[in-house]
């Protein structure tokens, strides 16, 4: 990818997007020392293990180990590939990249399928505006009064009735049938070759990522015979269901800005709150929340207003959003509507006025779900009392900061009248907690050592002239020390910079993106280098002599017991040698 951008503009354009001012607009981050620090946006944390050094213009996790520069994380952020990322990131420094057509067969996978996406998207568009073809769909928008800007903005389309409308439009336009099935817009035929269409006589939503591309689709059935109402694009290398919420790439502004995010369950649902007025909106999709999901709005929000359908489907899901939205440090509103409405008929019915007085109704989660029951709480038996407690005890353990858990507990308490104490030791007692966050593992004796050898180069790009001659890539028994090693040696001899951003660039490799990041994160104390660089190689040395002496006394054994004597006599002489120095 980067042989048709050259690596003097790829270096500026890095250069140009602080690591920090990026990850911050993905993340809060707080300067902790030198560095920054932030819960990692890759696995769920409570203690923040994302460090971020504006140094060396690096990330490293010391959770789960991911690390890189600024593209790296917008790679694996976005789910986009190399070129993709460097284009997000020189329009953000306003810096204009070669007007060269992008081969198609020379993208990355990843960036294969945002094209299969983008080039649905166009044909489903197109197929919409076609005069005969997506006249009924037009006048479905237009009974449920979606606004034509509205269609333009979230880029509402019509997938047509024909099997392989999409596979021929998609063949013309050159793009191969396995990245079509890899974005799962075609489905491979069970009983004979050759693919059909997944969306068929379907209103599509294209799903975007926080950067506005195009990730998968949502597709809602016109002909009221095709089941289910709504499909979703399956499970992609860029579409995770669990972890995207529709239309956050519209709001996320503007809920950071209010502090307030207001969540609805469908695609018609947000976009009739958008278009009214209410833009801090998103979209669960028709699930409850997952952790991936509340960590996601909690970057942006401080509050969220569950706006659910009235039926008891729309409020059980409300309720099983809750504990994910507890743990992610939201402050948790629930919207009660009345029978027969969702937000999408409430608006359109009474105006985005009467929804704001709606949203200023909101019931804490507490006082919902006890008016939720069928009578008076008192008035319930023992154990329907117990099942209820024991359901906000559930929730507490899901509340892994203490603080909050003890504030929770203490509403709870207030509004059944039972003891505090009594309900906070239960959760304390039945809390498992599961420990997402991975250890770091303890490095000690070789690996160690290796680490901090590069560590030194990576510091001093200067010492490794003093140890070139020394030390080659064998003196490292970690694979991927050896090929880091490797690299840095490679740039060296060329005579350019191996300094950490520019290594992480150089290797497409993702452990070894991983790897520089890390070490940079390894303090060497005080001591200087030099001194240290002569120390490390010493000891590198003896571990080396030590294995090889081992190896000696091996092939000397294996020798007397073959009756070799001559090969022992020879392999001992080289052995004395060996200790003599």
């Amino acid at each position: 990818m980067a042989n048709f951008i050259p690596q003097e503009l790829i270096d500026r354009i890095r250069d140009a997007n602080d690591v920090v001012d990026v990850i911050s607009e993905y993340l809060p981050l707080k300067k902790r020392g030198k560095n920054w620090v932030g819960l990692c946006p890759f696995h769920p944390e409570k203690k923040p293990s994302f460090s971020v050094s504006q140094d060396k213009q690096l990330f490293y996790c010391f959770g789960c180990g991911q690390g890189g520069n600024v593209v790296t994380f917008l790679m694996l952020h976005e789910k986009v590939g190399f070129f993709e990322a460097i284009t997000i990131l020189a329009k953000r420094a306003g810096i204009s990249l070669p007007k060269k057509s992008i081969e198609k067969g020379r993208l990355e996978e990843v960036d294969k399928i945002h094209y299969a996406n983008k080039l649905a998207n166009q044909y489903f568009v197109s197929s919409l505006k076609e005069k005969n073809l997506g006249k009924k769909t037009r006048e479905y928008l237009e009974k449920r009064k979606v606004l034509p800007e509205s269609i333009k903005l979230f880029s509402i389309g019509y997938a047509p009735k024909s099997w392989e409308g999409l596979l021929n439009y998609a063949k013309r336009k050159g793009l191969d049938l396995k990245t079509l099935e890899k974005a799962g817009l075609v489905v491979k035929k069970e009983k004979k070759e050759g693919y059909y269409d997944r969306f068929r006589d379907r209103l599509t939503f294209p799903i975007f990522n926080l950067s506005g591309k195009i990730i998968g689709f949502g597709g809602r059935d016109l002909s009221g015979k095709d089941e289910p109402k709504y499909l979703n694009s399956p499970e992609t290398l860029i579409y995770q269901k669990g972890k995207i919420l529709y239309g956050l790439n519209f709001s996320k502004e503007i809920i950071r800005g209010q502090k307030k995010a207001v969540v609805v369950e469908g695609y018609m649902d947000l976009i009739s709150l958008y278009q009214a007025g209410l833009k801090n909106v998103v979209a669960s999709s028709g699930t409850s929340f997952t952790s991936h999901q509340a960590r996601l709005l909690s970057r942006y929000s401080d509050e969220t207003y569950l706006f659910f359908d009235s039926d008891s489907a729309g409020m059980s899901a409300a309720l099983r959003s809750v504990d994910y939205l507890f743990d992610a440090g939201l402050e948790v509103w629930i919207v009660t509507l009345p029978q027969e409405e969702d937000p999408d008929s409430y608006v359109k019915k009474f105006g985005v006025k009467k929804v704001l007085e709606k949203l200023k109704e909101a019931k804490s989660f507490i006082d919902f779900k006890k008016d939720f029951l069928n009578k008076d709480f008192s008035q319930l038996s023992i154990k329907e009392q117990e099942k209820i407690i024991f359901e906000f005890v559930e929730t507490a353990k899901n509340i892994k900061d203490e603080i909050r858990q003890a504030l929770f507990i203490k509403k709870v308490a207030e509004a059944f009248k039972i003891k505090e104490e009594l309900l906070l030791g239960r959760a304390k007692r039945t809390r498992k907690e599961k420990e997402t966050e991975e250890k770091v593992p303890h490095l000690k004796g070789k690996e160690l050592l290796e680490q901090k050898l590069l560590k030194i180069f990576l510091e001093r790009e200067d010492l490794l002239g003093l140890a070139y001659e020394k030390i080659n890539p064998f003196c490292f028994d970690n694979p991927n020390h050896k090929k880091l090693f490797e690299i840095i040696v490679e740039l060296w001899e060329k005579k350019k910079s191996f300094s950490p951003k520019v290594l992480v660039d150089f290797t497409d490799d993702f452990e070894l993106k991983r790897l520089i990041s890390k070490i940079v994160t390894i303090d060497l104390g005080p001591a200087n280098l030099e001194v240290l660089l002569e120390d490390y190689l010493k000891r590198l040395f003896f571990i080396q002599k030590e294995k090889e002496i081992f190896r000696l006394k091996e092939e000397i054994k294996n020798a007397l017991d073959g009756n070799d004597f001559e090969s022992a006599k020879r392999l001992t002489f080289k052995l004395q040698e060996l200790i003599k120095s």
